[in-house]
């Protein structure tokens, strides 16, 4: 049973606050980004945008330019 328990990781949810401080950009940045669906991928829990840590780090990864690749 405790096998199924260590395999089980959740990434934790982040509010708007906490998630405008990890990207170094304003709350209203954040929701401006919401309305435009061009920022991070939320989930709306109660009326509240939530977002998981790693679907952060994935957007932000995907947002990486490959200069190598360009030059």
């Amino acid at each position: 049973m405790s096998e199924n328990i260590d395999a089980l990781v959740v990434s934790p949810l982040m509010n708007s606050r906490e998630v405008a401080a990890y990207l170094k950009v304003s709350e209203s940045t954040l929701s401006r980004w919401r309305s435009a669906q061009t920022g991070p991928p939320f989930l709306r829990l109660g009326g509240i945008a939530r977002y998981r840590l790693d679907a952060i780090d994935g957007w932000l990864a995907g947002l990486e330019h490959d200069h190598a690749a360009e030059g």
